[in-house]
């Protein structure tokens, strides 16, 4: 399992706009193969800050996910607007919290 989590900033007026157009993502993302979470929360809105957290089967789902054209569009739409602080873990031993 692959799980992509932290954080993306940009310009605090217009962090609403980055959270709604992720966010519209969602559904179609959802339906992938391979995906298995994908969240977004506005973490600080006076730095602009919105938390990322994915999970996703494999590699090749992300990387399918990645090349899509609902992401390409997003990208191009918000590319030089954001600055990114997100991570790619490998989950090779999953439990529960408590485990």
């Amino acid at each position: 399992m692959i799980v992509v989590a932290g954080h993306i900033q940009t310009d605090p007026a217009q962090v609403e706009a980055l959270y709604d157009a992720l966010c519209a993502l969602r559904p179609a993302t959802l339906q992938e193969e391979g995906c298995i979470d994908y969240h977004f929360a506005i973490d600080d809105r006076a730095k602009g800050t919105i938390l990322a957290f994915e999970r996703w089967a494999t590699q090749d789902a992300l990387t399918n996910h990645l090349s899509t054209p609902h992401v390409g569009k997003l990208l191009e739409s918000w590319g030089d607007k954001v600055a990114m602080d997100v991570t790619k873990f490998d989950a090779v031993n999953p439990r529960g919290l408590m485990d």
